[in-house]
């Protein structure tokens, strides 16, 4: 039954969608307006920040929709990362829509994917879970091939469709199994199904397999990361930028809650197909990004190794590890979302061949200063943003007791060494090279630099928000 409470638990996304078709609106009517078509878009994103905020200080909960849809403290915490990088990517998004003419479908677009975003992170049944993950991708398809000038984006959005339809597949299949096996698609249900190990029900097991490997395409693990370059190599830089942390981020609190909440007494199963998942992801992510000369192919292949990063505490939910492991993955998707979303959106400033970052110091420091903050955060240098991610992960594999969780962990941070070269290698660029750009800097990129410092502050004070966000991930309801 629809109540008034029922509303309320849906306001982010209800203001989200709202905004999204007054942006197609306004451009359809006023087709030139691209100030106030982003201003719209800008607000639409603040206001669904504004509300979620207001919806996580009065701990407002429910669930709603026969227990498919659920609001806590948890999914709340990651509507308010999806909204945040909507708000950022917009401003950044600005400039380049508006040379385009195409702002109003382009920023209707990235409205789009977080609204899915946002439904993916509340949802209990896996039926539901696979709607929301195919409305927050459907309009990322259109977001990697919107560049129609470049070839390049063409290609990206094709290999991106094809391959989407395959994961979509793939998780579908899995969900299929799994419901045959549990007989309801209820994470509640299927958890009182699957009391023991999964190794006793084969269909259970391949469902499990099935549905790991359709999100492990999600969120670009390998062996299922191969579309990633191309489709980030391709996509507006605003677009692979959001792309590379929003979704991505709700998929990784989707499938935790899949987890924890519908699969805790399978733990012995899924921790170890994690484990390996995350060890293959992190050394093919570190290895193929030391070979990258164009610096958004390389943070392609970075966010490659971040996914096996995160996907490190997954393996870490066990033993007594399990609430650090929680707390792992809030604190690394905040920290990744900032640390990225900044790096990228200095290659909108700068340009995308590394050569274009030397003596960077020399001819505007300020953006150097940010990108070299992202790149130090990106490796793990304290006391950054991604240093904290880094550590929570680590300290949960401590506590979980697994030798297969502490082999993990050793290879986290023997690929934090192994990224050191090409991260550095833009420092140096920066630092050492004669400079290839003039000292002025061109007209329009206000919204742009401020996004770009905005997120190099929250990257260098990051340290002040860790401890609320673990103590959320402690009231979080999942444990």
């Amino acid at each position: 039954m629809v109540t008034a409470q029922t509303f309320v638990g849906l306001l982010p996304e209800l203001v989200a969608f709202l905004f999204s078709m007054l942006v197609l609106m306004v451009g359809v009517f006023s087709p030139r307006t691209v100030g106030l078509t982003t201003g719209l878009a800008a607000f639409g994103a603040l206001a669904t920040f504004g509300v979620t905020v207001v919806l996580l200080a009065v701990r407002f909960e429910g669930s709603f929709f026969g227990d498919g849809y659920v609001v806590d403290d948890f999914a709340l915490y990651f509507k308010l990362i999806v909204a945040l990088s909507a708000f950022f990517t917009v401003l950044a998004a600005a400039r380049w829509a508006g040379r385009t003419g195409d702002a109003p479908e382009y920023l209707t677009l990235i409205l789009s994917v977080g609204v899915g975003a946002m439904l993916l992170v509340s949802m209990r049944d896996l039926f539901g879970v696979f709607v929301a993950i195919e409305l927050a991708t459907i309009p990322s398809y259109a977001l990697v091939a919107f560049d129609r000038a470049r070839r390049e984006s063409a290609e990206g959005g094709m290999k991106y469709l094809l391959t989407g339809m395959i994961a979509a597949s793939i998780l579908l299949y899995g969900i299929v199994l799994i419901y045959g096996a549990a007989g309801s698609a209820d994470l509640a249900q299927i958890s009182a199904a699957f009391t023991g190990d999964l190794g006793s029900s084969p269909v259970a097991l391949l469902g499990l397999v099935l549905l790991v490997s359709g999100f492990a395409f999600k969120v670009s693990a390998a062996p299922f990361h191969f579309w990633t370059p191309d489709a980030y190599q391709g996509a507006p830089t605003s677009a692979a930028a959001f792309l590379s942390v929003a979704p991505k981020a709700a998929i990784f609190a989707v499938l935790l809650r899949i987890f924890l909440e519908g699969m805790p007494e399978a733990a012995p199963s899924w921790t170890a197909v994690m484990a390996v998942l995350a060890i293959v992801t992190m050394f093919v992510g570190n290895l193929f990004a030391l070979r990258q000369r164009n610096v958004r192919r390389m943070l392609a292949y970075s966010s490659v190794a971040h996914s096996g990063y995160i996907l490190a505490a997954f393996a870490a939910l066990q033993g007594a590890g399990m609430e650090r492991a929680v707390q792992a993955v809030l604190i690394y998707s905040a920290a990744y979302a900032v640390m990225n979303l900044g790096a990228f959106f200095v290659i909108d400033l700068v340009g995308e061949d590394s050569k274009s970052y030397n003596g960077l110091f020399r001819t505007r420091p300020g953006v150097a200063l940010s990108m070299a903050i992202f790149m130090a955060s990106l490796v793990g240098i304290p006391p950054l943003s991604g240093f904290w991610g880094k550590l929570w992960v680590i300290l949960a594999g401590v506590e979980s007791g697994s030798v297969l969780v502490y082999v993990t962990v050793g290879v986290l941070v023997v690929n934090s060494v192994l990224s050191v070269p090409y991260y550095f290698g833009i420092l140096r660029n920066m630092a050492f090279e004669e400079p290839v750009m003039g000292v002025e800097e061109p007209k329009g990129e206000g919204a742009l630099k401020f996004s770009v410092y905005t997120l190099a502050l929250l990257t260098a004070l990051f340290a002040f928000f860790v401890g609320p966000l673990a103590a959320l991930a402690g009231a979080s309801g999942l444990l």
